[in-house]
């Protein structure tokens, strides 16, 4: 690889990724799925405000959508599949797998989270629209909890 090619995801600071970089990275499939959660989510809450974010070498560009200045979640994008990473309180996360939707990709997330104080952070890698309904409903109940903090 040569210096003038950055490493995927991405991760050149100085090039902030397209819609259509993105997408062609993504490939047919994972790109119509991460148009459907885009959609799904501003159906739960219309007041989502996406922004593109720089998170370091590692993880690179990635789409951040916040409710009110807090975070919902964080999109990063890959070959065949994106990323959603969000915080789940540690006293709630039984309450989010017990949710119906619940698939396989989110019991093994929620095994390999990130712990921090009091939350846990949980990436799921997403590609079908299964996981995408299922990583949907844990959205919707964060964005339930947050409209109660907000008082909104």
């Amino acid at each position: 690889m040569s210096t003038l090619t950055p490493k995927l995801p991405f991760n050149d600071h100085k090039h902030p990724p397209t819609r259509p970089e993105i997408d062609q990275q993504l490939g047919m499939l994972p790109a119509i799925e991460l148009q459907r959660f885009e959609h799904q989510l501003e159906l739960i809450e219309e007041q989502i405000n996406w922004s593109l974010q720089w998170y370091e070498n590692e993880a690179g560009w990635g789409y951040r959508a916040s409710y009110r200045s807090r975070v919902v979640c964080v999109l990063h994008f890959y070959k065949g599949f994106f990323s959603v990473t969000l915080s789940v309180p540690m006293a709630e996360s039984d309450d989010y797998l017990a949710l119906k939707s619940t698939t396989p990709l989110v019991r093994t997330a929620f095994e390999h989270y990130k712990p921090s104080a009091k939350m846990k952070w949980v990436t799921f890698n997403i590609s079908r629209r299964e996981d995408v309904d299922a990583v949907i409903a844990i959205v919707r109940k964060k964005m339930d909890d947050l409209r109660k903090k907000t008082g909104k």
